[in-house]
């Protein structure tokens, strides 16, 4: 059910749109007029530097699988993919403002987590920086790069199998976060360790649990950290999408990990800044 009311709805017109995106040429113009900017930042390509843009707005796995397909295309070379993969993939503001601030019985709170993601993800680009040298892409726009119909129903054609994909994952973890749910119970694990796997596990099915606390320390630290490192749900997602290519993911978890504490932080400290909690 949930992946019918909310996943499905809220990701899939995205998947279409990247992909219908990146079959145009889209990409790269959009690279070239908004991409400077970060592309010297973080050293990457124009076009890697609107896939951050992308995960930054839409949300997992759209940062991700916007790599990835920007690598199988040649755009980028496979450093750069394994590079961008480490900041790219973030939760997008409707789930963090509109979920888990709500949740936090306050949108101000979702503001602060979201820009402390941002924040940690870009923190993160600059620690990788220099970790590769910068690709310069010898692939040139195709000939064929106007709108068609033909290109319309490809892109959707496309999108099918990664939507299942991030559906079984959400029904798989949320079935897990259940039964662990039900087992914490019944051997009477302490409530904020059980609270911390649940949401180390599913970014959702914690969030929910974080509801339960209103807004205080431990519910907006451990909420932020679900949100910067994302769940084991959606680490597998992006692996499974990187996995058809030859992209090394391990530092992409370690980033992760290491987002999610910054997140955290970041979160904690503006959120008593500006007394939200």
């Amino acid at each position: 059910m949930l992946c019918l009311t909310k996943v499905i709805p809220s990701l899939f017109p995205f998947l279409v749109l990247n992909e219908l995106m990146l079959s145009l040429g889209v990409t790269r113009r959009l690279g070239h007029v908004f991409g400077n900017l970060l592309s010297k930042l973080f050293n990457i390509e124009k076009e890697t530097a609107v896939s951050f843009i992308c995960g930054c707005l839409f949300g997992f796995p759209l940062g991700t699988r916007s790599v990835v397909s920007l690598y199988e295309k040649g755009f980028i070379s496979k450093e750069e993919a394994e590079k961008a993969i480490c900041f790219c993939s973030n939760t997008g503001p409707a789930f963090i403002i509109g979920v888990v601030g709500v949740s936090l019985c306050n949108k101000k709170i979702g503001i602060c987590i979201y820009f402390s993601q941002i924040l940690s993800a870009i923190l993160i680009g600059l620690k990788k920086r220099n970790s590769t040298p910068l690709f310069f892409s010898k692939s040139s726009p195709k000939k064929d790069e106007y709108f068609s119909i033909s290109k319309v129903t490809k892109a959707i054609s496309d999108s099918v199998l990664p939507l299942l994909n991030i559906c079984a994952f959400v029904c798989f973890f949320s079935c897990i976060s259940g039964a662990l749910d039900n087992l914490f119970s019944t051997v009477g694990m302490n409530e904020y360790a059980s609270f911390f796997i649940t949401g180390f596990l599913e970014i959702t099915n914690g969030i929910q649990i974080a509801e339960s606390y209103g807004a205080n320390f431990i519910s907006v630290f451990f909420s932020a950290f679900f949100v910067g490192w994302s769940g084991v749900s959606v680490i597998l997602q992006s692996m499974s999408v990187c996995s058809k290519t030859n992209i090394n993911t391990k530092k992409f978890i370690a980033s992760k990990l290491l987002q999610g504490i910054i997140c955290a932080i970041l979160s904690v400290i503006l959120c008593k800044i500006f007394k939200l909690y």
